[in-house]
């Protein structure tokens, strides 16, 4: 066995470059920037009115107060899409819509709650600043400032700033394609009857749900049974960045994805990591192909699943190697008694007085028992003998 440290070193040593493609932006959604973006122009993009309200003139309507109006002459009106075609002289003004470019010769705008209106004149009542509700040419970015860095992910805000600059296309590194295996002749689908000797499959759809949670393409899913040849053919079959099996990787006469796997062509990475659950992890590469093997224990496939595929596949889709953490403290008591690191569940308990969340040991812990994990919100990683004691700080791993 290796320890988790050394199988996350050898893991991160042997992933491949991420694949970048040019797509559509609307098409982009979800995906990292394969580039830094800057910006192509400057927003905004001309001089315009935060408000609506007459354009003017400061040194016009400087003096203005409640008690004296000034009195200015309107020449036209300035609307969103459709700006005044000359200029504010001395002595006059333009009705400015929100949005508006505004007219050559007026630096300030008056509010309509400022002013109001007899036949073709305006009465200016108040005048707060010089410049007030005017949106500068350029005020919030230039051409060539920096828009987005590499890596960013591309939401409704981030494709929202793209477009209002023109950008239509951009590169982004495509999502990880995953190919899942599941073995076992034991399994059969949910929803059909079953015999007394076989087993409700939960991997088929745990791990279909946890990859595409974790932003992977997912491009074909399988049930192996327990069978050298068929398992050898399975994974010959499985065209993707990530082939990801459960179940065939322990030490019987029936796991055969370790002997398949390299039948294809794949090297050995490591197999078994000193950890609880989830010991008979295995990985293995294949040129730019990534194998992993899970257990085909659920729980143990899905812990391995969170601490090692997840990660990979953010990296492979141009995302950090990273998992989302959160600090928490104790609520009680919490020990690893065994002499593995475990992945002790926590679930979430009420917060403190301090605001701060309290966590304590999930309910159940037996890797069989899928409650384990749908009582917890995330996992601690516990040493060999450690103790939590309640109130000291801990970071959850999140599911």
């Amino acid at each position: 066995m290796i320890s988790m440290a050394e199988a996350l070193a050898v893991l991160r040593e042997n992933l491949p470059a991420p694949a970048v493609e040019e797509r559509p932006l609307e098409e982009a959604l979800g995906l990292a920037l394969a580039d830094d973006l800057l910006a192509p122009e400057p927003s905004p993009r001309y001089t315009n009115s935060a408000m609506d309200g007459y354009a003017v003139r400061w040194e016009d309507v400087r003096p203005a107060a409640p008690s004296r109006p000034v009195r200015l002459a309107i020449v036209g009106e300035s609307r969103a899409g459709a700006p005044l075609a000359g200029p504010v002289g001395k002595g006059q003004a333009a009705r400015i819509s929100t949005g508006a470019m505004l007219p050559e010769g007026a630096d300030t705008v008056i509010r309509v709650e400022d002013a109001g209106e007899e036949g073709e004149m305006v009465l200016v009542r108040a005048a707060r600043r010089q410049g007030q509700d005017v949106r500068r040419r350029g005020e919030e970015f230039g051409p060539g400032d920096l828009l987005l860095r590499r890596g960013a992910r591309v939401s409704a805000p981030q494709a929202a700033l793209l477009a209002a600059v023109g950008i239509e296309r951009v590169r982004v590194f495509r999502p990880c394609a995953v190919a899942l295996l599941v073995t076992g002749s034991e399994l059969m689908a949910t929803g059909g009857a079953i015999a007394d000797h076989q087993i409700r499959d939960s991997n088929m759809i745990m791990l279909n749900a946890a990859a595409r949670q974790a932003g992977a393409r997912l491009v074909s899913t399988r049930r192996v049974i327990d069978d050298r040849r068929a398992t050898v053919e399975a994974i010959a079959e499985a065209q993707a960045e990530l082939i990801l099996c459960s179940g065939g990787v322990s030490v019987g006469r029936h796991d055969h994805v370790k002997a398949a796997a390299e039948e294809n062509g794949f090297a050995p990475l490591f197999w078994k990591v000193r950890q609880r659950p989830g010991k008979p992890l295995y990985l293995a590469r294949r040129g730019d192909t990534l194998l992993f093997g899970l257990p085909g224990n659920p729980v143990s496939a899905f812990m391995c699943f969170v601490h090692y595929v997840r990660p990979a596949i953010a990296a492979l889709s141009g995302q950090p190697f990273a998992w989302p953490t959160a600090r928490a403290l104790a609520g009680e008591e919490m020990a690893n008694p065994g002499q593995r690191p475990a992945l002790l569940r926590v679930r979430r308990l009420a917060s403190s007085a301090s605001g701060d969340c309290l966590v304590a040991s999930a309910e159940r812990q037996g890797s069989h028992m899928l409650t384990s994990l749908t009582g917890a919100f995330g996992y601690l990683v516990l040493e060999p003998e450690q103790r939590v004691a309640p109130g000291q700080v801990v970071e959850v791993y999140l599911f």
